[in-house]
């Protein structure tokens, strides 16, 4: 017999957004490891009979780890629910996936809401290239090399932060951003809850903006460095051209130079190019 972890998505604060194969995989479990025990009751009530319960949160989420194998050795269907959100972003649950792979159990997974996806869809920001920082250290060198990732990222940049935190965030983002004045920003406070609140702006004029502590939790998304964007694709352009003008090189080598450079079958190009070479000339 070979047990599965499932895990599963709840909702961030609007139960209605459980799905019913969310709600049938907590039911249905054999073990419940939850980021909180009530959870559960939260958002399944009072009225409904639950499989054992276990608390697995950051602090003892290793000590579970061993009685996730037991039961899984045992054949039993364990589900591990975070508080809110997916297990793994920035939530318990990535050491229980890393033990049952390694001892050779299947894991799977019932999707839910993320914080930092439905953040991203209401910046409206391009999500190519996104950047998934969660909770970055409050002070020192991690801290740093955490905003300066945000300066230079091609792609928009998703960080939780708690509400009391925030306006420091928006300062220590005015300091390193070049670009602060026009890099623009979303700040979304209690998504899915009764006082959900999106506010947008430019760094510079939200970290003026928002000086007082905000309530509740928030995701930040940072709108990528366009200007490093542009740069990157004329970086890109300039380099294709070069190995077109590249007189001494045949079809072939040319072929896979360019592959390397656009991610293109190496040997769709080639025939492109051969059929180039040998098509007859305008008359």
């Amino acid at each position: 017999m070979s047990g599965t972890l499932v895990l599963v998505g709840t909702p961030l604060g609007n139960r209605g957004d459980l799905s019913p194969r969310a709600r049938e995989a907590l039911l249905s479990a054999d073990l419940l490891l939850c980021e909180d025990t009530r959870s559960p009751v939260r958002l399944l009530g009072n009225d409904v009979t639950l499989p054992p319960r276990r608390s697995c949160f950051v602090g003892n989420e290793h000590e579970r780890c061993g009685e996730l194998l037991q039961a899984l050795a045992e054949g039993k269907t364990v589900a591990f629910c975070s508080e809110a959100g997916m297990p793994g972003w920035s939530d318990p649950g990535q050491f229980l996936v890393t033990a049952a792979t390694e001892a050779g159990y299947a894991v799977d997974v019932v999707p839910g809401p993320t914080a930092a996806s439905a953040a991203l869809s209401i910046s409206g920001f391009d999500a190519g290239g996104s950047c998934f920082l969660g909770f970055i250290p409050r002070d020192g060198k991690g801290r740093t090399r955490a905003l300066e990732t945000i300066a230079v990222s091609v792609g928009p940049c998703l960080l939780y932060e708690a509400g009391n935190r925030t306006p420091a965030l928006l300062r220590d983002l005015a300091k390193v951003l070049p670009d602060a004045q026009v890099r623009r920003v979303v700040v979304c406070r209690e998504l899915t809850k009764l006082h959900q609140e999106t506010l947008r702006g430019t760094v510079a004029t939200l970290h003026g903006e928002i000086r007082e502590a905000l309530r509740g939790e928030v995701t930040v998304v940072v709108e990528g460095n366009t200007a490093q964007a542009d740069a990157e694709s004329q970086d890109a352009a300039r380099a294709v051209l070069d190995v077109m003008l590249d007189a001494s090189l045949k079809p072939r080598p040319r072929a896979r130079a360019l592959a390397d450079l656009t991610g293109l079958d190496a040997r769709e190009l080639y025939e492109r190019l051969r059929a180039a070479r040998d098509a007859p000339p305008d008359a």
